[in-house]
């Protein structure tokens, strides 16, 4: 790494659109270093997806948005204080924003970084993507500083493509902590299992279905969400003798008072497109404990049993013993629910996120040694 160099002073992210998550994030850094100017920089607004779901962007405190600037705004962000600035780009396609900000950067010779998830390399299609990023990143990987790469599969992936292994930094979408952490002791002895994200296959919900089925009536199944086979899911739950309450879509503020009332959460996707799977952060900060297939970036985090376990994708047999495992190992008791929660803020909120870019920066810079990754902290 470079040594000497000036104080940073402007820090730019460029996001493909506003997120709530993301702007506990900014906050977080824009607090942890008054000194700084963090800019947020979105090609445009919170989804109508998004809002009809409840979610709202609060106003940035300490930090401001610039959405779908002009040219002359993008040239300015990235021309003025060249030497004081780092821009971080969610991403590197697509996005007309991100792509122009990114051709200005390397216009003006600009210092940045890459935030990102893996592509899904699976099948023909993955193997063209694998094709471009090969192709197309070569001038990323000699000038990126240094990539954030996001959940188990990032590192992975770019390594795959070229880049670097000591500019590959793992990484995650570090959010706020629940403001609700109440836990709802259970009304009876089964267990309490959850799922709470879209209602697809490729999400594994019907892995986990065929999962409790084998644990016959020991469990009980809250779902939430919505998708294109929700008839489908509830019509199977039925034939499988589930015992299953399906709670439709539920709105931002409601998550948490969902996970107060469940034991163990499962996502077992069976594709990656889950580079991270948010909700595994929200589960465990509540003190829920996960299970998830390696497909999930999240997952990454599961090496610590406290927090749950990680199974290979398409095998519910693998699903339901991971379950009776945290059962019988009593880490599903209160005690170990407290715990978990607050093992997962450490590592996993919007604060303990930005203190870890921090550290990132700092050792890009020459100032301190490369921080172990952010998972194995607090071990």
């Amino acid at each position: 790494m470079n040594t000497h160099r000036p104080s940073l002073q402007r820090l730019v992210i460029w996001e493909p659109s506003l997120s709530p998550h993301k702007s506990d994030f900014f906050t977080a850094l824009a607090r942890l270093n008054p000194e700084w100017e963090v800019i947020c920089c979105a090609d445009r607004e919170l989804s109508e997806g998004r809002r009809a779901m409840g979610w709202s962007v609060p106003k940035p405190v300490g930090y401001r948005n610039i959405v779908a600037p002009s040219s002359q705004t993008i040239e300015w962000l990235v021309a003025e204080s060249v030497s004081t600035s780092l821009h971080i780009f969610s991403g590197i396609r697509w996005v007309p924003t991100i792509l122009k900000g990114l051709t200005a950067v390397r216009a003006n010779k600009a210092r940045y970084a890459i935030m990102s998830e893996p592509r899904v390399g699976s099948g023909w299609s993955g193997a063209l993507r694998w094709l471009q990023s090969w192709g197309e990143e070569r001038y990323h990987r000699r000038h990126a500083a240094f990539i954030l790469a996001i959940g188990r599969n990032g590192p992975p992936w770019f390594k795959s493509i070229g880049y670097s292994a000591e500019k590959i930094i793992p990484f995650a979408y570090f959010i706020s902590p629940p403001s609700v952490k109440t836990y709802i002791p259970p009304s009876s002895e089964k267990l309490r299992v959850g799922y709470l994200g879209r209602l697809v296959k490729s999400k594994g919900v019907f892995d986990l279905v065929d999962a409790l089925a084998h644990l016959n009536s020991c469990v009980t199944l809250d779902i939430a969400g919505g998708g294109a086979d929700e008839d489908a899911l509830k019509a199977y739950c039925i034939s499988a003798g589930v015992e299953a309450t399906l709670h439709g879509v539920l709105p931002m503020s409601d998550v948490n008072c969902f996970f107060r009332q469940v034991d163990v959460l499962v996502l077992a996707s069976t594709t990656a497109d889950d580079g991270w799977g948010v909700v595994v952060s929200e589960a465990l900060m509540c003190g829920v404990a996960v299970v998830a297939t390696a497909t999930v970036g999240a997952s990454v985090v599961l090496e610590r049993s406290l927090f749950g376990r990680c199974v290979p994708p398409n095998k519910p047999t693998a699903i339901a013993d991971a379950i009776e495992n945290l059962r019988d190992t009593e880490e599903l008791n209160p005690v170990n629910r407290a715990l978990r929660a607050a093992t997962a803020t450490s590592i996993l909120s919007a604060h303990a996120g930005a203190e870890y870019l921090m550290r990132v920066i700092s050792w890009h810079d020459g100032r301190d040694a490369r921080p172990p990754k952010f998972y194995e902290e607090h071990n």
